[in-house]
């Protein structure tokens, strides 16, 4: 067999068809522009998200977020440890405190009662991440929470673009969400990302951060003449370059959404009358998924032993995060009271099997032959 990757960016005929009329009608790459306004307008069509921003990267939207926000140094924002880099660093630029919340076994996610005991007189904000595309099972009830608490919730979307809570998109039920385009994602544009602001309140601050911290904004809507430097941002926008090849992708994403289901259930067929004492799965989704990814949870340590085996049979997988609490710049936040044990000891036993686009029902049947023998042996 080939080397299998875990993943390769998905390289839509589409796309790149677009990409070239976008360069012979020679516009400006810097836009924004018709590809730009299009993804704007299939995307409110698609999920009814009104206030959207297109981003040069989630990390991006997040920091945006941040900006908006104000944060004080007293100010404390709560995070999964189990979660990418950006998603403490976005906020922890500004100066605030991060406080770390602990994940549950069966979701990788934290459940409400591990929120609400991090929750404090200093709470500002709460990062909701929706790992591998999931939802937690709550949703509702946090939003909720965070309304009569006033803290301010941020869902960091990054890898559930079309995934649901119950009949609602995830993106519409924080005050902020944030997606990604980065090419390990089910739709790419090589990197990329978008802001929701779902909390009109922030509306009008958003455009000026998102703009260098201009208000050229109200010059767009004619409401004034001339544009000035009027708060701190910075350069966010997606290029109009960059948005041609993402337009085709967002508006075929259920074709592309419907193969990527066709290969994750292939591996639950798969495992589902083999599973042993090993390891367990994560595919406990109740609502509409994405089939961002699939993952395997060890019941011991012998993780790197089998990474090194799936690699000798030309197998790349991958392990997700190192937990935030136990990195060079993440652990000065971990305070000594802090429970983060399912962290520490899950984080150490995850495997991230491929899964993209361009892999065939064959290989994904070839991995878990192999997973299979390297179990039964």
């Amino acid at each position: 067999m080939k080397e299998i990757k875990f993943n390769i960016p998905l390289q839509d005929p589409k796309s790149i068809k677009n990409v070239i009329k976008f360069l012979n009608e020679k516009k400006p790459l810097h836009g924004p522009g018709k590809n730009i306004l299009l993804i704007k307008k299939e995307i409110k069509k698609i999920f009814g998200f009104k206030s959207v921003h297109l981003t040069n990267s989630c990390t991006s939207a997040l920091e945006i977020c941040a900006l908006i926000l104000n944060f004080k140094k007293t100010d404390e924002v709560i995070i999964p440890s189990f979660s990418f880099v950006t998603t403490a660093s976005s906020f922890a630029r500004t100066g605030c405190k991060l406080k770390y919340c602990d994940i549950k076994k069966n979701n990788l996610m934290p459940s409400f009662d591990q929120i609400k005991k991090c929750v404090n007189k200093n709470t500002k904000a709460l990062v909701i991440v929706h790992y591998q595309g999931y939802s937690v099972d709550y949703l509702d009830e946090l939003k909720k929470f965070c309304l009569k608490k006033k803290i301010y919730l941020i869902e960091d979307a990054a890898q559930c673009f079309g995934s649901y809570y119950k009949n609602k998109p995830l993106g519409s039920f924080g005050d902020f969400a944030c997606f990604s385009f980065h090419e390990t994602k089910n739709l790419q544009s090589g990197v990329g990302g978008m802001l929701v602001v779902n909390n009109k309140k922030f509306l009008k601050k958003s455009y000026f951060i998102f703009d260098k911290g201009t208000d050229r904004y109200l010059v767009q809507l004619g409401k004034q003449k001339y544009y000035s430097w009027v708060t701190i941002g910075s350069s966010f926008l997606l290029s109009e370059f960059v948005a041609s090849y993402l337009l085709p992708q967002i508006v075929n994403y259920k074709k592309i959404l419907k193969y990527r289901s066709k290969l994750y259930l292939r591996y639950v067929y798969n495992f589902k009358n083999w599973l042993n004492n090993e390891f367990y799965l994560t595919n406990n989704y109740k609502f509409k998924y994405n089939f961002h990814a699939f993952v395997i949870i060890f019941k011991n340590n012998n993780r790197e032993k089998f990474l090194k085996y799936l690699k000798k049979n030309n197998i790349n997988a991958v392990i997700s995060y190192i937990p935030l609490h136990t990195s060079k710049a993440g652990k000065i936040y971990k305070k000594a009271t802090d429970n983060l044990n399912n962290t520490s000891t899950l984080s150490k036993k995850i495997v991230r099997l491929p899964l993209h686009n361009h892999l065939s029902l064959k290989e994904i049947d070839y991995v878990c032959d192999k997973i299979k023998k390297y179990f039964n042996n």
